[in-house]
């Protein structure tokens, strides 16, 4: 996984077009589709966000379609980092 912030880990499946965001470990979580290919992971004894999964990641942004996460992650920066 590569460091994007100090608390913010990301990994990249290349094969599906997937970002996968880690913000912080949790031992227990479950995803919410808040958007279409875009997967909230919350932790479950929190409720607090953990991270997301963004299916079509390139595809989305090489697009300009909006990602909406609710906390400021800097995707394109991501990107360039995997281009």
């Amino acid at each position: 996984m590569l460091m994007l912030k100090k608390y913010t880990k990301f990994e990249y499946n290349s094969m599906y077009d997937i970002l996968y965001i880690t913000v912080k470990e949790s031992e227990d979580s479950y995803g919410h589709e808040d958007d279409f290919g875009v997967i909230l992971n919350y932790d479950y004894a929190t409720k607090e966000f953990v991270g997301a999964d963004i299916w079509d990641f390139k595809n989305r942004i090489e697009n300009n379609k909006i990602i909406r996460l609710p906390i400021n992650i800097d995707l394109k920066e991501i990107y360039h980092q995997l281009s």
